[in-house]
């Protein structure tokens, strides 16, 4: 192709990766899904714990900009969260981000859990969850969590 004096390099196109904030208290755990959203282009950002994890987004109980914008707040497009973690589990941080928080009413978030109890799944999806993994996670769950992101 002839651009006369100028150039004609491709440009590459930016692309923003989702960003996930992955939210489990098992090490281990959090390294494997890491790496399942990574290779599925998420960038991810991992917390050891729900109270952590607010504090992370500016929602913890000591912030005075409790749900207020803030330009420090991550711009999420999903939340992962295991279910079984000490301090507090994952439907206490669930409850809390969907109902407390106006920044985070339209986030997805998704609960995972060992346990794949009817009424466990029940009580997360009508407290807000968008989906419910059993663990271990797999791709083709973090493949259904993409294209649930907004």
């Amino acid at each position: 192709m002839d651009c006369g004096p100028y150039s004609c390099k491709p440009i590459r196109a930016f692309v923003e990766h989702p960003h996930v904030l992955l939210v489990d208290d098992c090490e281990i755990t959090r390294k494997l899904i890491e790496l399942l959203f990574t290779e599925c282009a998420c960038r991810v950002t991992t917390s050891d714990g729900g109270v952590n994890a607010l504090e992370y987004l500016g929602l913890a109980d000591d912030d005075q900009s409790l749900g207020e914008y803030n330009v420090c707040t991550p711009k999420m497009k999903m939340i992962c969260i295991d279910y079984e973690m000490p301090r507090m589990n994952g439907y206490e941080l669930l409850k809390k981000l969907k109902q407390e928080s106006p920044l985070m009413e339209d986030v997805p978030v998704a609960v995972m859990a060992s346990d794949n109890d009817p009424t466990l799944v029940k009580k997360c999806i009508e407290a807000g969850a968008v989906m419910f993994i059993s663990k271990p996670v797999k791709e083709v769950d973090v493949e259904k969590l993409k294209t649930l992101m907004k």
